[in-house]
């Protein structure tokens, strides 16, 4: 390749790639929020995390890391942290193997605590996009949650006690299926981009 092909096509990736600008997106929306939470000793990724806990009342770390689509280690290195901070506590091991994530009384209370801060945040960022993007965003980007509801796979979590949706319907619950797709395509179109 001539050294002006690979400026040209530079040029074009630089300029146009879906990816350069999502990850750009992506960084300063975190920067607001983390700005935001900062005085509450809390990064977004870590919110989110909590949040992710405090809805599904109880909840596998598997369950988490399709529905937030983390990488295991990440999952685990972030549990583990919010575990030594006191907002998550582990459930005894279940018989089949696993443990539950639940939040304590300091996770909840924290929850809570941030909410006006939260709030502050998604304000600056609406307010940074533009109230039409913002929307736009929200609409191609739902929630997981909302994902999990419409499927019809019920919670998107398994309390404890309760049996596994993927057991009761004899394989993989719909969510976990649908959060598992974007994951296993990534991985057949990887490389340079």
């Amino acid at each position: 390749m001539k050294k002006t092909d690979a400026k040209e096509v530079g040029r074009l990736i630089a300029s146009e790639c879906l990816s350069v600008r999502v990850r750009r997106l992506g960084r300063v929306v975190t920067r607001i929020y983390d700005a935001a939470l900062a005085p509450h000793g809390i990064s977004a990724a870590q919110l989110n995390l909590l949040a992710a806990v405090a809805v599904g009342e109880g909840v596998r770390p598997a369950d988490l890391t399709r529905l937030l689509d983390l990488e295991k280690s990440t999952l685990s290195r972030d549990l583990k942290r919010m575990e030594q901070l006191g907002w998550v506590r582990p459930s005894e091991a279940l018989p089949r193997g696993g443990r539950f994530v639940a939040l304590t009384p300091a996770g909840s209370r924290l929850l809570a605590e941030v909410r006006p801060a939260w709030e502050k945040a998604q304000a600056a960022a609406q307010a940074e996009l533009g109230q039409k993007p913002f929307a736009q965003l929200r609409e191609a980007l739902p929630s997981p949650l909302d994902g999990a509801s419409e499927s019809g796979a019920g919670p998107p979590f398994v309390t404890p006690g309760a049996p596994s949706p993927s057991r009761a319907r004899g394989g993989r619950c719909a969510a976990s299926a649908t959060a598992a797709r974007p994951r296993a395509r990534r991985r057949r179109t990887r490389g340079p981009s």
